[in-house]
């Protein structure tokens, strides 16, 4: 067996239509690392859908992660999540407005549809004429609009599309009841008309968020005995919004 063209010093197994003759494993992975390689040599098309695979299967884990230690408190997951979950909430709000009759199990049901479109790898939006008619698959081609036409700062990296909305639809979930089956954008409205009722608190809030808060050392007063009190209810995790528990009904 000759020896590579290159190195000259170990047998060259692959031929390298770049050189015109024989290299080793190791001279071809450099080789590549150049970005040189033609797109048709077999040994390039094999390394780069290996690459792939590995940083898929990367992203998959961390999106994993990122769901499983979800916690509203987390200011960031918060952030990252409310970048998917803002502009699918304007559009939940309209289709409301102009359908009084969508419920939460409809946004659950759009929401459910759009992950099982986007884990298939199914990118093309299908008009509104093709789909189903009913609520939920009439929202599917708007929401993937709206995911297309995403303009986050910071821009949300692919990778957490999917558990995102995972996460908006385990908050859907969460909220709706028995006794009221539009919970969840029955709060949105009631979020909305505060937005459009007093504008300049939610300016004041904004502004004053970026603010440092100054104290007048001189007007504290010493500490009291800290009050037993009882503590809040603790904001959703990741146990809550994924887990569906059925619990019996009471006896009367």
């Amino acid at each position: 067996m000759s020896k590579c063209v290159i190195c000259e010093q170990r047998r060259g197994k692959r031929f390298c239509p770049l050189k015109n003759g024989m290299i080793c494993s190791q001279c071809c992975g450099l080789l590549q690392a150049e970005g040189n390689c033609p797109e048709d040599c077999p040994f390039f098309v094999e390394s780069k859908t290996f690459a792939s695979e590995k940083q898929e299967e990367r992203e998959n884990q961390l999106g994993e992660r990122f769901k499983r230690d979800f916690s509203a408190d987390d200011q960031e997951a918060m952030r990252t999540v409310d970048s998917i979950a803002t502009p699918l909430n304007d559009l939940f709000l309209a289709a409301a407005k102009e359908d009084g009759y969508l419920e939460d199990k409809d946004l659950v049901e759009a929401l459910d549809d759009l992950i099982a479109d986007l884990k298939g790898g199914r990118s093309e939006i299908k008009s509104p004429d093709d789909v189903k008619l009913n609520r939920a698959g009439a929202l599917v081609p708007q929401m993937k609009e709206k995911l297309e036409s995403l303009d986050a700062d910071p821009p949300v990296p692919d990778y957490l599309v999917i558990p995102s909305l995972e996460i908006l639809r385990g908050l859907v979930s969460l909220s709706t009841t028995e006794e009221n089956p539009k919970a969840y954008i029955d709060e949105l409205m009631k979020e909305r008309e505060k937005e459009e009722e007093h504008p300049e608190e939610e300016e004041e809030e904004i502004a004053q968020a970026g603010k440092p808060v100054s104290v007048d050392v001189s007007q504290v007063e010493p500490e009291a005995e800290p009050a037993v009190t009882t503590p809040p209810p603790e904001s959703p995790t990741a146990s809550d919004l994924f887990e569906d528990v059925e619990e019996e009904p009471e006896e009367k």
